[in-house]
């Protein structure tokens, strides 16, 4: 193990007593969730107003009731679900794309299960009302009932979906094989709204319903094609991307610079990620989300990658002159998180690319702290630019080499480690970049110093 102090200490500062700007994600997130919460509540009213629960008489009648209910409440989580992942920029910047992945693959469970409650309560419900077997209840459905032959297709689709998307299933698909397998969710949806509209009676009943329904398709269908399709393409041919210039960086890191018209007019803020395409015969059809590692010039944008294998090893032999598409900018991982002007960045591996950009933005009156674990000292990246930050009496440096893992006291980055180094660690906002591993174990220290979740800043995607 060895450490390497890139600079000295700067004087004490009073960091504790200049706050600035508090942006607190959680209550946002709450925000978030009363409205879905307030959305679902109309959608059950609805039902009961125009009688859902009323019907509920006779031999299947209950079954029948719970498979309304579901169905509604099914199709309403479909369509939350798909809003999530539609890249609303405001809600993004609110919530995290990080923080709406996870909400949108638990909601996505939930919505299998109950429209596998639709499709059971429903067949059961109407063969205990017609005194016939679930086989030709289904039969009847399918020859006599309008496009339920469609929404069937389109709940085996979803089946296939929540199949691809369970943990051991992903963990043995390409990331863009799982990623054309989830796009039958929207044909799924497209089978399925000509089956609620042909048979489900709060469209053909109730016209409050029919208008609230509708609305929800046009919002998530106008959400998607404004923010998924129209913004990309007006940036890319706003600001049409190029590689510019490949650079080596260290064993198995390159950084790619993207030149490009008004590239500072871009709207990034350091610490941001696009979802990178580069238009090679290989590679056209991939995405990848990286972030800056620095922050964006007029001159160009940078984003620094490190050989993993599969796209990111043919990244490594990306040519000058190569087109470049981009979504984005993406992420919450940024200063408008901070609410102290203390600040502590933990690094880890080649999660140093965003808080390498971050230091670009802050400002004589911040105190910043980096720690940058690598394996070896060979691996450090941006070197030279480590260099000049250090020549700043604000910003202190810590390349840390060793890759040996340990517990909370023993580790490299371990508690008191942590204590000893940064001892004023509880009135500073924390930035923590890394493996998903780094991630969990660097949080739950942090929170044994004291320092308050409100101040433990990361992203990551485990789907």
């Amino acid at each position: 193990m060895t450490t390497a102090t890139l600079s000295k200490p700067p004087a004490p500062t009073s960091s504790r007593a200049r706050p600035v700007r508090r942006s607190d994600p959680a209550d946002r997130a709450r925000l978030v969730g009363l409205a879905i919460a307030v959305g679902a509540l109309v959608t059950v009213g609805l039902w009961f107003r125009h009688g859902g629960i009323s019907a509920a008489t006779g031999p299947g009648a209950l079954a029948t009731a719970a498979g309304q209910l579901t169905a509604l409440v099914g199709t309403y989580a479909i369509l939350v679900q798909i809003l999530f992942m539609s890249r609303i920029a405001w809600l993004e910047r609110a919530i995290g794309l990080d923080h709406l992945a996870v909400w949108h693959r638990w909601l996505g469970f939930a919505t299998v299960w109950l429209i596998t409650g639709h499709v059971v309560f429903t067949t059961v419900g109407y063969a205990q009302a017609d005194k016939v077997s679930l086989w030709a209840q289904t039969r009847d459905f399918i020859s006599h009932y309008p496009d339920v032959l469609m929404a069937w297709a389109g709940f085996v689709l979803f089946l296939g979906v929540a199949v691809a998307s369970v943990r051991v299933a992903r963990r043995k698909l390409q990331r863009e094989t799982w990623y054309f397998i989830h796009l039958y969710a929207y044909l799924a949806v497209a089978l399925s709204f000509a089956h609620q509209i042909a048979v489900g009676n709060d469209l053909n009943n109730d016209r409050a319903a029919r208008v609230w329904w509708i609305a929800l398709y046009l919002i998530v269908a106008g959400s998607i094609l404004w923010w998924r399709v129209f913004v990309p393409v007006r940036l890319n041919m706003r600001h049409r991307l190029r590689v510019r210039a490949v650079k080596r960086e260290a064993p198995g890191v390159v950084s790619i610079y993207v030149s490009g018209r008004g590239l500072d007019r871009i709207g990034a803020d350091p610490g941001q990620f696009f979802l990178w395409r580069f238009i090679t015969p290989n590679m056209w059809w991939k995405t990848h989300p990286l972030s800056l590692s620095a922050a964006p010039k007029r001159e160009g944008l940078r984003i620094t990658v490190k050989d993993l294998g599969d796209g990111s090893k043919e990244m490594q032999r990306i040519r000058p002159g190569t087109r470049v598409m981009a979504e984005g900018p993406y992420g919450t991982f940024t200063d408008r998180r901070r609410t102290h002007r203390g600040v502590l960045l933990v690094a880890g591996g080649i999660g140093i690319t965003p808080l390498r950009a971050m230091l670009d933005g802050f400002d004589q009156s911040d105190d910043v702290v980096l720690l940058y674990r690598v394996a070896t000292a060979e691996d450090t990246v941006f070197v030279d630019e480590l260099r000049a930050f250090v020549q700043r009496p604000n910003i202190r440096i810590h390349v840390i080499a060793g890759s040996e893992i340990g517990d909370d006291r023993t580790d490299l980055l371990s508690v008191p480690a942590l204590q000893k180094g940064v001892p004023d660690v509880r009135e500073r906002d924390c930035f923590v970049c890394g493996p998903p591993a780094m991630i969990t174990a660097l949080s739950r220290r942090l929170k044994l110093l004291g320092v308050p979740p409100a101040q433990i800043h990361y992203e990551r995607f485990e789907l």
